[in-house]
């Protein structure tokens, strides 16, 4: 009897153990996963998102999904970017520092300020750098 008693005892204990939480710690996050494929799963700040170029996102956020890879530019849409530098990727357009996104059409006015001035490093397929001086989207 004492063996069940004490038994029963420290499953109690071990139980209630399971639920308690220290004070002020935030309860662990959900797992999320983006099943389909070409999707990335991001924690940004207003939540958990799964991402995939041409998606509608937030322009002023744009910094935030650079964690993951993407732009968020040109008409409020995202696109892949490259892994770093100045190099292109499936989501930078030849030919730019800083990277610009692959999309039909650019214009000086999709790019943020912070991006401008642009450097033509090559072709300008976006006809940005209008004097042909090797600076585009200028003040």
């Amino acid at each position: 009897m004492r063996l069940v008693a004490l038994l029963g005892l420290v499953l109690a204990v071990a139980g209630g153990a399971a639920l308690i939480q220290p004070s002020g710690a935030a309860p662990a996050a959900p797992a999320h996963a983006c099943g389909s494929a070409g999707y990335a799963h991001a924690s940004l700040s207003w939540g958990h998102k799964c991402l995939k170029g041409g998606q509608f996102c937030k322009m002023s956020a744009d910094g935030e999904y650079h964690r993951y890879r993407f732009h968020c530019h040109t008409g409020g849409r995202l696109s892949r970017s490259s892994g770093g530098g100045n190099s292109t990727g499936d989501g930078c357009q030849a030919g730019y520092s800083p990277c610009l996104p692959r999309v039909a059409n650019l214009n000086c006015a999709d790019i943020p300020e912070s991006k401008k001035p642009v450097r033509v490093t090559g072709a300008d397929p976006y006809r940005l750098d209008g004097d042909g001086d090797g600076v585009a989207c200028e003040p």
